[in-house]
């Protein structure tokens, strides 16, 4: 199990990275530049990767819920110990890398 001291590091970590895409957003709204689209893609690709890692596949006992409680805050997430969950989590990865590439070679 993680100590609370990591666990705080990765909510700040992931708190920090949602106000900058906060804001990369209001930039993109503002600006028409190419760099200003990518932006946005490129911080929910690394907040999918960290909440991804914050439910880190655990060691393979029996079939796992699909659908888990948030380790903080309210509601639900998807487990990536449930197959189908982490069949989810790869696709949001790849479509989220094919978005940033088309994004970035587009004209």
């Amino acid at each position: 199990m993680r100590s609370n001291k990591s666990g705080k590091l990765l909510s700040l970590t992931i708190l920090f990275i949602f106000a900058f895409f906060l804001l990369s957003v209001v930039w993109t709204l503002r600006s028409d530049t190419k760099i200003a689209r990518i932006v946005p893609l490129i911080l929910v690709l690394i907040l999918t990767i960290l909440s991804f890692l914050h439910y880190a596949p655990a060691p393979k006992t029996k079939q796992q819920p699909l659908f888990v409680p948030k380790r903080f805050g309210i509601g639900i997430s998807v487990n990536p110990n449930n197959p189908t969950g982490r069949l989810f989590w790869y696709l949001v990865f790849a479509v989220m890398t094919i978005l940033i590439i088309v994004m970035a070679f587009s004209n």
